[in-house]
């Protein structure tokens, strides 16, 4: 007989996520890769943690947003909770793979950043589309979701020139063989014959 997952059990999970990425986080919560975060940063901060943490927390505690719900499936939120997995899992490592082994300091590409160029952005967008199939419901479900897309439109262009100013062409190399968001299935081969 199979278990299944309950509308209460899957809240429960993605509350329980949140505390733990608060947990993960906190050691490192003063750590801004040496510059100071700018206005623009400080409102996506804001935005995220509202969509991420207080959406879902509200959703949960308080019947607000019950009008949204939708038929609940024990299956969607199977697959929820192995997003929500990997999400922290990779903001774990990611958080790890930079914060240790460079600080900030050097160009990371090992860890999961030989796979990724922005793995704590991969984290974010499974972290969103976990809080869609755990809360399963049509308003707090995918505000992270649009939160994440306005990091992703706003920021990562930004990342991406910046890490080019400082690391130049090994930023560039780099770039050729990793993948953004998600790994490369295939390299590109440059200068192969």
């Amino acid at each position: 007989m199979a278990t299944l997952m309950t509308e209460n059990t899957a809240e429960s999970i993605l509350v329980l996520m949140i505390l733990v990425c608060a947990l993960l986080r906190w050691p490192h919560r003063h750590a801004t890769n040496g510059r100071p975060i700018d206005t623009e940063g400080w409102l996506l901060l804001g935005l995220t943690s509202v969509t991420m943490l207080a959406v879902p927390i509200i959703d949960v505690l308080v019947p607000w947003l019950e009008f949204a719900d939708l038929s609940f499936s024990d299956e969607v939120a199977w697959a929820g909770l192995l997003l929500g997995t990997s999400a922290l899992w990779l903001f774990w490592r990611a958080q790890g793979d930079f914060l240790h082994h460079s600080g900030g300091r050097e160009m990371v590409a090992h860890g999961v950043y030989r796979h990724l160029r922005h793995p704590m952005y991969t984290a974010m967008l499974l972290w969103a589309l976990a809080q869609i199939l755990l809360l399963q419901n049509w308003l707090a479900g995918p505000a992270a979701a649009l939160t994440f897309l306005a990091v992703y439109l706003l920021r990562m262009p930004r990342d991406e020139q910046r890490m080019l100013e400082r690391f130049g062409h090994r930023y560039l190399e780099y770039m050729s063989h990793t993948g953004a968001l998600l790994p490369r299935v295939f390299n590109r081969q440059r200068d192969s014959f």
